[in-house]
């Protein structure tokens, strides 16, 4: 499974300009506790990829064979986050796990002369699956995730449900549109079918065989769906409720 998770990219011209003649000169070498590897598309002045290393440290417990108690050692292991800076489309992505955008961001923020910000997306999921279905026709909904879902028995929950009529799946997504935290969608495509999920902040998980232009298109329109502000909104109630499709 393929696993990338993007944030705003908040970064003036002259602060990119910097971080890119910066990022050459912190390479990685051998006994260094951190470093960039960067991919060759660096030349390109709007876009940076590559590899930031840095130990991270973790805790280990074991037992002490002589005294038969539980002893802590610190454990420091290099770990790596695949990255990738795009100021042109404002986002910043990483690979695998979305906890490294918290180390990246230290990393590049400690750097002279450059002022940059992480900010979260808050995707309009409703109208990002409906570029996505145009985009892509052949296509079927597999499953909306929804927050704060209140059930018959006037219990709240989040989870994921499966869609076991297909046809609703637009009118379900429109319906929930203010709680939708994710989306699951099978697309047929020329060389087979793929799965992907996109989440509310901006995490896209897509099959290990997904086409590169699948997933650049999936993150490139991200910024376009981003809505600032967040409105509060109060539970549905799937049987009572009447909602009011959103404008």
């Amino acid at each position: 499974m393929l696993s990338n998770h993007y944030k705003l990219l908040v970064c003036g011209q002259p602060s990119f300009r910097a971080m890119h003649e910066l990022l050459p000169q912190l390479a990685f070498a051998p006994g260094m506790e951190r470093g960039f590897k960067l991919s060759d598309e660096t030349t390109n002045v709007n876009r940076v990829r590559g590899r930031y290393l840095f130990t991270r440290q973790s805790k280990l417990v074991s037992i002490d064979p002589s005294t038969l108690d539980p002893k802590e050692e610190t454990v420091e292991s290099l770990v790596e986050c695949r990255f990738e800076l795009d100021q042109r489309k404002g986002l910043v992505g990483v690979e695998g796990r979305r906890g490294d955008l918290t180390p990246l961001f230290e990393a590049l923020d400690a750097m002279p002369g450059v002022h940059v910000d992480f900010e979260e997306l808050n995707i309009n999921l409703t109208q990002y699956m409906f570029e996505l279905q145009s985009a892509f026709k052949k296509n079927e909904v597999k499953a909306l995730r929804i927050r704060d879902y209140l059930a018959r028995e006037q219990m709240l929950t989040s989870a994921s449900f499966k869609l076991l009529d297909k046809q609703d799946a637009e009118k379900l997504a429109e319906k929930f549109s203010d709680q939708l935290d994710a989306i699951s969608l099978q697309l047929k495509l020329p060389d087979g079918a793929c799965n992907i999920t996109v989440t509310r902040k901006g995490s896209i998980r897509a099959s290990d065989d997904a086409p590169d232009e699948l997933l650049v298109f999936a993150k490139e329109i991200l910024p376009r769906f981003h809505e600032a502000e967040v409105e509060t909104t109060a539970a549905v109630d799937p049987v009572a409720a009447r909602r009011k499709r959103k404008r």
